[in-house]
């Protein structure tokens, strides 16, 4: 098998607890459990996945647990967001689940903390001031609520 084939990751599979840190310069998928701190260029959340740390990636995609401090360009949740959560994003999008026993669609926010379009607004001002003395202007950050089975029905009743 050539090397062009396969993309290389790192996979924590179901089943498995970590206390510790991960670095990695290729992706990151959790099915198991992590409690520490995660630096990839992206990290995957399994449903039955959890991480409870630091976690500092360019792109978050979590259909399971998170907690911690979370720094990220793009988030997509569709999991859960214990409490004491921090989240730091560009670009944050909320993907309704369907909830098996009631048949809703949700996201869980425990008591958290979303800051969304500040890392990017913090680097363009930093780079500002030290290139020019002009001001950047400041694009509004994104934040979309995405219901994929709502929007589908609505669009065949058209």
């Amino acid at each position: 098998m050539s090397e062009n084939s396969t993309t290389k990751q790192t996979i924590l599979e179901d089943g498995t607890e970590v206390d510790g840190s991960i670095r990695s310069n290729c992706p990151i998928t959790i099915s198991g459990k992590l409690k520490g701190d995660v630096s990839a260029p992206s990290l995957t959340i399994t449903q039955s996945g959890s991480v409870s740390g630091q976690i500092k990636v360019s792109e978050l995609k979590s259909q399971g647990e998170i907690a911690g401090q979370i720094e990220a360009e793009r988030v997509e949740l569709a999991g859960r967001v214990s409490d004491q959560t921090t989240i730091r994003a560009s670009s944050l999008q909320v993907k309704l689940n369907q909830d098996g026993n009631h048949g809703k669609l949700q996201v869980t926010l425990g008591n958290c903390e979303l800051k969304v379009g500040e890392p990017a607004a913090k680097a363009l001002i930093g780079t500002a001031k030290s290139a020019s003395r002009e001001v950047p202007k400041k694009e509004p950050p994104k934040f979309e609520v995405v219901a994929p089975s709502q929007v589908l029905a609505e669009s065949e009743l058209a």
